[in-house]
C-alpha cells in the first residue's frame, strides 16, 4: 500500500488495472485502514495533543452509484473546512498524486470557528495534511515534496522544539475521478441490480455518477438464474446492460436398458436416454417401454435448482425404475 514514502492511490485499484474489476470496498475505509499503517508518525493525530482540530471538505463528494467516497469531479473540492477547538496556528500541505506538495499557510485561527482553506484544483488521488499548532510553525520547506515521508520529515524538525503535545494533524483524503451513467434493464422487471456487490435498485432503472472504469453488473430476481456482467464505464457516457433472465433449473436424467419413452406431467418430453432441464419441484415422471408388454413406470420425482436428478430403469426381472 505504501510506496516509497507516499501513499499510493495505484495500490488501492491494482484490481481495475489487472482486468479484475472491482471495487468491492468503499473508498472511505480503504483509505482509512491504508492512512493509519502507512503515514509516518509526525503525521498522525499525535496521542496527548493539547490542541484539536476538524476538517471537512467543501462541497460534499460525489455520492457515486458505487457507493465509493471522497470522489470529486474535475477540479476537485473548491475548499477544506478547518476548526479548532482553541486559537490555533494551522497550516495546510496538499500532496497530490501528480506532482510536488504546496503547503498553504492558513495563519492564527479563533477558537471553534470554521474557516475555509481555498484548494487549488488537482487530479487522482490527493492527500491534504492539516498541521495544527499551539505555536506557529514554518513548513516552507515541504514545498514540492513528492513523498508523504518527505512532508513528514519537514513537520517533524519544525515540531522538535515544541513542547509533547503542542500539535496535531487531521488527515484527509479525496479523489478526483470522471464519472458516466449506467442503464440497466432485464427481461423480467423489477429484477434487483447490485453494482459492485452494492444494491442499487431495480431494473429497468439509469444510475448517474458511475466512476469511469470496469465494473460489475449483478441483475438476480427470484426463481430466476443470476446474471452478471463486467462493463466498462466512460466518463460523460451511457454504458448499457441488458440482462436476459432465465428461469432457475434442475437437471433430469433418465436412463433405460430398453428403448422408452418419458413423458413430464403426461406430456411428451423425448424418447431414452433423455437429458433436459426442467424447472425446479416435484414433477410427475412416466417412462413407458416400447414393448407394449412391460409396463409403464410413474413417479413423482422432486428436481432441484442446479442439481442433477437420475432415474435409472432396468428392465429385468420386470421393467422397474428409480430414482439416484
Amino acid at each position: 500500500m505504501c510506496h516509497g514514502g507516499i501513499l499510493s492511490e495505484t495500490a488501492f485499484y491494482a484490481e481495475d488495472m489487472n482486468h479484475r474489476a472491482v471495487r468491492l470496498f468503499a473508498v472511505g475505509a480503504l483509505l482509512t485502514a491504508a492512512l493509519s499503517a502507512c503515514v509516518p508518525a509526525p503525521l498522525r493525530a499525535q496521542p496527548g495533543a493539547q490542541v484539536g482540530v476538524q476538517t471537512v471538505l467543501t462541497p460534499a463528494p460525489v455520492q457515486a452509484a458505487t457507493g465509493e467516497t471522497g470522489l470529486y469531479r474535475d477540479p476537485g473540492p473548491a475548499a477544506l473546512q478547518v476548526r479548532t477547538h482553541r486559537p490555533a496556528f494551522v497550516t495546510a500541505v496538499l500532496l497530490p498524486q501528480s506532482g510536488g506538495a504546496q503547503v498553504i499557510g492558513v495563519g492564527a485561527v479563533p477558537a471553534d470557528t470554521a474557516v475555509a482553506v481555498a484548494l487549488p484544483a488537482t487530479q487522482g488521488f490527493t492527500q491534504v495534511f492539516t498541521v495544527t499548532s499551539l505555536a506557529p510553525l514554518d513548513l516552507a520547506a515541504a514545498a514540492n515534496a513528492r513523498s508523504v515521508d518527505g512532508v513528514a520529515r519537514v513537520v517533524q524538525q519544525a515540531t522538535a522544539p515544541l513542547p509533547t503535545g503542542s500539535y496535531t494533524v487531521a488527515t484527509t483524503v479525496y479523489r478526483v475521478v470522471s464519472f458516466g451513467t449506467l442503464e440497466v434493464t432485464a427481461s423480467v422487471p423489477g429484477a434487483q441490480v447490485r453494482v459492485n456487490g452494492r444494491r442499487v435498485g431495480h431494473a429497468p432503472l439509469i444510475l448517474p455518477d458511475v466512476p469511469e472504469g470496469r465494473v460489475t453488473v449483478e441483475v438476480s430476481r427470484a426463481g430466476f438464474d443470476s446474471v452478471a456482467q463486467t462493463v466498462t464505464v466512460a466518463a460523460d457516457t451511457t454504458s448499457r446492460v441488458t440482462a436476459e433472465m432465465r428461469p432457475e433449473t434442475g437437471g433430469l436424467w433418465v436412463d433405460s436398458d430398453v428403448a422408452a419413452r418419458v413423458l413430464i406431467g403426461r406430456q411428451p418430453a423425448g424418447p431414452t436416454p433423455l437429458r433436459m432441464r426442467v424447472r425446479p419441484g416435484v414433477i410427475n415422471v412416466n417412462v413407458v417401454p416400447l414393448d407394449p408388454a412391460a409396463r409403464t413406470e410413474t413417479l413423482l420425482v422432486r428436481v432441484n435448482v442446479r442439481q442433477d436428478t437420475h432415474i435409472v430403469c432396468r428392465s429385468a426381472p420386470e421393467f422397474t425404475c428409480t430414482v439416484r
